[in-house]
């Protein structure tokens, strides 16, 4: 395979012609030879209409003329068709004659041939590394502590019941109901979409669900109104005597709803809507009394102070959780999924603007003041406003991290398995040359544990998923918190998955406000470090992404604490390089773009020039929520074939662990510099 110094792929000759319907051939005049018919390498394609559209590339290079026949450029790497416009001439084909060809799609079949050597294009792209796989199974001790347990029920006396056609109001109401029956063990599980049945029975077997609903109340009509509340009915008539009270809020005032929430979770009551209260009394028999705290506070803010005095400051609230879990503006039609385990662990619930220097900022931060929560504490669900992840704004200084779970259901069920560790390999590094491009790709959202239970799960289970090494990222609270969807993970890893942590590590924080209101914020966040460290260990990670962390000796003592192999950048520094506590090298490279839709990678990763000096190191952040889905593996797939037509075996696909051992190496042997 030639090259010239910049890396253009040097083809002999390029001979473009068209067969009419006698089949005689029209040549560009730029060809000094005459080709009668196609050689056996001709690209041969057939005439349906008047245009002939390439798949890849369309940049309009070639077009058609009646003097000169086909006419148009290369790239030197590809040959572009473009769209053509052949006039009022018709043909039965159109035949390419190159000296590199390579197939583009299934219908064209193009092979390419390089200069000297024939360089077929990779069509697998699986980690280059004959490593036999582990045992995700270690003695070591899970982390503990952090998040509400409770015990864990036998199969036989857990009830399972159906809320995937029931109002979203009643939805509400029960996964609110759930949380105090799951105070004391995980009896309670909700199928609220499809995939909790598919999940409870990975967890008991097929055929295990079994399903209550009350079809009497599937079409409750009520004041005109028609209410589908046979999962509510069902629930109630099983657990009514089980409540000490209804708790009656309005969503006039949607901050009563957290209002409700901390009050039944105190007193092992249930929060009712005026509808729903007459429902249960009218239809069900229910002879609970009622509290009425429509209007037991003039505003909000005064409704956070009572907060404050009768449950803060009396010691009442979960010491290291709170929930930042209201009623955002779509509640009506898309109503969040924590609420039963902000129920269960008595944990501080709001729902304040996370806006800096607004009331409700100001009141967040007033209430974590007043908590004192230690090093390790997270407020769970997402921000209210439009920046969700500013949240970490007001908590972060009050030693508080983030981790965004809104729609994360059943928690307080997946709560009860017992805390377990993992292990994954090492990352293993591969000899970096010159002229290479060395990729790793990462799935985003990881850190989000709603994102885990839902979309992350569907995906592992999506066509082309270990075809392709992708870094997943995940939550490592999960060994705490929800055992079970971790190991799920893990058991269904192929060679081509790493499980990675997301930003910032074992917590989402910013790096640079944490712990800044403590009296001692260095060692503050020295304390969050050796925690960071502990828990992404045994969660089994050897890397991690990092955000808003820019200030110098934070984010290098992260680097020399962390215990990882190698770091993602959010801020898009270029590369670090530092000795951790072992004495190992640990590498920080870019975390790249942001990769939404089909062609961000492509476009992307063309921008990244091969180099006669040095091996390119880089990674893409492909965003989970829109580029990946059920077939974002295969998305991914066709890209990374295109890649391949681009730059025939060029790009080297690792997975993060091993593109950032491969960095490491290269890094060590040039005494840690990438110049």
């Amino acid at each position: 395979m030639n090259f010239n110094m910049n890396f253009n792929m040097n083809l002999k000759y390029i001979l473009i012609g068209l067969l009419g319907m006698n089949g005689a051939a029209v040549m560009p005049q730029a060809i000094q030879q005459e080709v009668v018919e196609p050689t056996e390498n001709a690209l041969i394609i057939p005439m349906n209409s008047q245009n002939v559209t390439t798949l890849f590339d369309p940049q309009n290079s070639v077009s058609f003329d009646e003097e000169r026949g086909v006419v148009g450029t290369s790239n030197n790497l590809t040959l572009d068709l473009g769209n053509i416009d052949f006039g009022n001439k018709k043909y039965d084909c159109i035949w390419v004659e190159m000296s590199y060809q390579n197939p583009v799609s299934e219908d064209t079949k193009f092979e390419f041939y390089l200069d000297d050597d024939l360089v077929a294009p990779k069509t697998s792209f699986s980690v280059p590394l004959n490593i036999a796989p582990i045992d995700y199974h270690t003695d070591r001790k899970p982390q503990s502590g952090l998040y509400f347990k409770n015990e864990q029920c036998p199969y036989e006396a857990i009830t399972v019941f159906d809320l995937r056609n029931n109002d979203n109001t009643s939805k509400l109401i029960v996964e609110a109901a759930q949380g105090v029956i799951n105070q004391k063990r995980g009896e309670v599980y909700l199928i609220i979409e499809d995939h909790h049945i598919r999940q409870f029975e990975d967890a008991y077997g097929i055929g295990k669900c079994n399903l209550l609903r009350d079809e009497q109340y599937n079409s409750y009509v009520k004041d005109g109104k028609t209410y589908n509340y046979s999962g509510l009915a069902s629930f109630m008539k099983r657990y009514k005597n089980n409540f000490s009270k209804m708790v009656l809020w309005t969503k006039d005032k949607k901050w009563t709803w957290c209002m409700a929430l901390m009050i039944c979770a105190q007193e092992g009551a249930i929060p009712v809507t005026e509808d729903i209260m007459h429902f249960f009394q009218d239809e069900l028999g229910v002879n609970l009394p009622v509290e009425d705290i429509r209007d037991k506070w003039s505003n909000e803010m005064e409704a956070y102070e009572w907060v404050i005095t009768e449950f803060v400051d009396k010691g009442k609230c979960h010491p290291t959780l709170s929930f930042s879990v209201g009623l955002r503006e779509d509640s009506e039609s898309n109503p969040w999924r924590l609420y039963d385990y902000a129920v269960a662990t008595k944990g501080l619930i709001f729902y304040l603007e996370a806006k800096e220097g607004s009331e409700g900022f100001n009141m967040i931060q007033k209430l974590c003041a007043h908590m004192k929560y230690p090093i390790g504490s997270s407020v769970m669900g997402y921000g209210a406003g439009d920046d969700g992840d500013g949240l970490n704004k007001a908590t972060n200084p009050y030693n508080v991290g983030f981790m965004v779970s809104d729609f994360y259901s059943n928690g307080s069920f997946w709560c009860s398995y017992p805390r377990k560790a993992f292990q994954q390999r090492k990352g293993q590094a591969i000899e970096a040359k010159p002229g290479k491009i060395y990729v790793s790709l990462v799935w985003s959202d990881g850190d989000n544990i709603q994102f885990d239970a839902n979309h992350l799960y569907n995906m592992f289970s999506a066509p082309g998923r270990g075809d392709v090494p992708v870094g997943v990222t995940m939550a490592a609270s999960l060994q705490e918190l929800n055992p079970f969807l971790l190991e799920y993970f893990y058991k269904n890893l192929t060679p081509n998955d790493e499980l990675m942590a997301g930003p910032s590590g074992f917590q989402f924080i910013y790096g640079d406000s944490f712990a800044t209101a403590a009296a001692d914020p260095d060692g503050k966040y020295d304390e969050w470090l050796a925690m960071n460290n502990e828990w992404l260990a045994t969660a089994g990670f050897h890397t991690g992404c990092l955000w808003n962390t820019s200030h110098e000796e934070r984010y290098r003592e992260y680097m020399r604490t962390c215990g990882l192999q190698g770091v993602y950048d959010g801020n898009n520094v270029s590369y670090r390089y530092e000795k951790g506590k072992n004495g190992e090298g640990v590498v920080s490279i870019s975390q790249g773009a942001h990769c939404w839709k089909e062609g961000d990678v492509y476009n992307y990763l063309t921008g990244f020039k091969p180099s006669t000096q040095k091996p390119v190191f880089c990674n893409v952040y492909l965003i989970a929520a829109n580029y990946g889905g059920l077939d974002g593996y295969e998305r991914l797939k066709r890209e990374l074939t295109r890649l391949e037509m681009y730059l025939p075996n060029t790009y080297e696909f690792l997975l993060p662990m091993d593109l950032c051992a491969t960095f490491n190496k290269y890094l060590e042997e040039h005494g840690g510099k990438y110049e």
